[in-house]
């Protein structure tokens, strides 16, 4: 396990199709990642993408009252 995993670290997403996604969220993906987000920046280009600064977060850290988006990873 890489340092640029570890819990708490800021990295940046974007996703598309992201309706309702803000600030506060939590994403969770297929692989068993969790995010916190921190921020959302509409694309300037792509009316459906968002860019996101996130903290990674533990999974068993997070709220049971926390909004929860699920995410599938796809290869490029």
């Amino acid at each position: 396990m890489g340092a640029r995993r570890q819990p708490y670290t800021p990295c940046k997403l974007y996703i598309d199709g992201a309706e309702g996604l803000s600030a506060g969220d939590y994403i969770v993906t297929s692989g068993g990642s969790a995010y916190l987000v921190q921020s959302v920046r509409p694309s300037p280009s792509k009316p459906e993408r968002v860019y996101l600064a996130c903290l990674r977060w533990p999974c068993d850290q997070i709220p049971d009252d926390a909004r929860c988006y699920q995410l599938n990873w796809y290869r490029r």
